[in-house]
């Protein structure tokens, strides 16, 4: 039961309910534009037993990887991910729900893949588990295009997993971008590490300086040029030292005219002191208060676009 409620605690993730844990608000969404997507390689495979089948396909765009699932079976008609909500609107963990996820790359050798994370596309009969490979060693993230891929999915009131196996395919690379520089005020410093444009997504990592509790607890909004902002995929947060923390961030694709980004640090508003649920607007917004001095820009146009499509450091010719 203790197992169960951990992994229900991650399924009800939200933004407002992150108020309680002390950690920012995030837009939780797994989709990317419909354009990218379909440019992708996928594998699909499927897994039958208890009378239900669980298909799934699998995409990776040199960032991380992303498995649709969907579940055919007349006997479950709860959430595949998340919860249901009864005849009162009470949420409740039906059976056929995702309550764990394994995931490991079987070929070459044996890597566990950390924390998958799953959440519904808003069709009751699927679902999207995103893997971030981010702390990948460099020859480990090499060895991904032609990996073989072993997921391991427990479903509610149902005793033996799915399993289900994919031979990853990567189209294109994940090109990087050239560095902008250091950031910092008098509580803060964040150095950007990386950024990576992937075909699906686009990959953020920082260090950040600064109390852990407090660092943890900043948030990143993400827009362009153009004003459009950025959906989450993901976002992991690791304390380094006592007072750094390394943050990966997952963000949805680009669009082709976006000439750069804006990093948007935050810290959420609470209803009562620093911890509980969040603040909210008329729109049931969280209310949140941005750091302009902490503001980062990435420019992306002035990159070797072609050079970094063919795996090229930033600024060689071709």
């Amino acid at each position: 039961m203790e197992k169960m409620t951990k992994k229900w605690s991650v399924i009800l993730s939200a933004a407002v309910c992150l108020g309680a844990l002390g950690m920012p608000a995030l837009t939780q969404a797994a989709s990317v534009q419909p354009a990218a997507e379909a440019s992708l390689n996928t594998t699909k495979v499927a897994d039958s037993h208890d009378q239900l089948t669980l298909k799934g396909s699998a995409q990776f765009d040199g960032n991380y990887i992303k498995i649709d699932l969907s579940r055919e079976g007349s006997l479950f008609s709860g959430m595949l991910a998340g919860v249901t909500l009864n005849d009162k609107g009470e949420p409740y963990l039906a059976e056929g729900t995702i309550v764990g996820v394994d995931a490991k790359l079987t070929q070459p050798g044996d890597i566990d893949l950390k924390t998958p994370r799953w959440i519904s596309d808003g069709d009751a009969n699927k679902a999207v588990v995103v893997l971030q490979t981010g702390w990948l060693t460099e020859q480990q993230k090499a060895s991904l295009a032609s990996s073989e891929l072993s997921i391991h999915v427990k479903l509610n009131g149902i005793e033996a997993p799915y399993v289900l196996k994919f031979s990853l395919k990567q189209a294109g690379v994940a090109r990087s971008i050239q560095l902008p520089a250091l950031k910092k005020d008098n509580q803060f410093e964040i150095k950007t590490t990386r950024v990576a444009v992937g075909e699906t997504s686009v990959r953020i990592a920082l260090a950040v300086k600064g109390t852990v509790n407090q660092a943890q607890a900043l948030g990143y909004d993400i827009y362009d040029n153009l004003g459009n902002e950025l959906e989450y995929i993901a976002r992991e947060s690791v304390a380094t030292t006592q007072n750094s923390v390394s943050e990966d961030l997952l963000f949805e694709a680009l669009r082709p005219a976006a000439e750069y980004l804006i990093i948007r640090p935050y810290q959420a508003v609470f209803e009562k002191g620093t911890a509980g649920a969040y603040k909210v607007d008329a729109e049931g917004k969280v209310v949140k208060n941005y750091n302009k001095q902490l503001e980062i820009k990435i420019p992306l146009k002035n990159n070797c676009y072609r050079c970094n499509r063919r795996g090229l450091p930033v600024g060689r010719k071709a």
